[in-house]
């Protein structure tokens, strides 16, 4: 049986399917099994997509301020 260790050190690899299948399975019966490790994982592909929906450009100027603002504008959005 994995452990909560093993989601930790895999996760990005989980969610992006590149681990073989017997490992796959593995963790995805740890994440049956364990709350934290739900919860852990909704919380990495939700930041993924604010990430995703945001789409910083790469500059040498970026305005950290309005960047901030548009994320935590982003989080409320949904309260």
């Amino acid at each position: 049986m994995r452990q909560c260790k093993d989601i930790a050190e895999e996760a990005s690899n989980y969610i992006n399917g590149d681990l073989p299948f017997a490992e796959r399975m593995g963790l995805f019966f740890h994440l049956v099994l364990c709350k934290c490790c739900r919860n852990y994982l909704q919380q990495i592909r939700q930041s993924i997509s604010t990430l995703a929906m945001i789409k910083p450009q790469e500059q040498s100027s970026i305005d950290k301020d309005e960047l901030a603002k548009q994320l935590h504008d982003l989080c409320h959005k949904h309260d």
